[in-house]
């Protein structure tokens, strides 16, 4: 075991975690999840590896190694931590921003029917009306007219079947009588 590691005592590997635990907290800013999670990894660490070094007759050297075992790790979840948290801001951002831009263009659309409307007199929007209404009738005409012709022919279709089928009873029944 290194010499340097046996000095330490337990009680000064816990403070030294503890200190990197709240070191954020001297700082005017909120700490990140990373430093929170080595912070804390560092605590947990220190004193799990004290109580596993003491057992050896080694608490500091287990302290020191739990620490920065503990730091290393809660950095390494509180970094994943940030990252996804830096993800959803972004999407967020990006939400807003198409909302905003989709909010911008109705309004435009919006804007630009006014200014249309405005310039539109009244002959000319009863001349449109007119143009419609005498298309949709024209569609109505056409539409009955189709219905018709498709009736006549599934008729036409009905009188051949029933004339084929009274010639061939007729031959049938002539067939028989010679």
């Amino acid at each position: 075991m290194n010499p340097a590691l046996k000095s330490i005592n337990p009680t000064a590997g816990i403070l030294l975690a503890g200190s990197l635990l709240f070191a954020g907290g001297c700082v005017s800013r909120e700490p990140t999840a990373a430093e929170r999670g080595a912070g804390t990894g560092a605590v947990i660490g220190a004193v799990l590896g004290g109580i596993i070094g003491h057992q050896s007759g080694e608490a500091g050297a287990g302290a020191a190694i739990g620490a920065a075992t503990g730091a290393i790790v809660g950095g390494a979840t509180g970094s994943a931590q940030d990252r996804r948290l830096r993800e959803v801001r972004h999407e967020r951002e990006l939400a807003e921003e198409r909302a905003a831009r989709a909010r911008a263009e109705e309004e435009s659309r919006r804007q630009r029917m006014i200014a249309q409307g405005r310039r539109v007199e009244d002959p000319e929007l009863l001349a449109a009306r007119q143009r419609a209404e005498a298309a949709e009738a024209e569609l109505v005409r056409l539409r009955k007219e189709e219905s018709e012709a498709i009736r006549k022919v599934k008729e036409l279709e009905e009188y051949r079947a029933r004339e084929a089928a009274a010639q061939d009873e007729i031959e049938r029944m002539h067939g028989t009588r010679n």
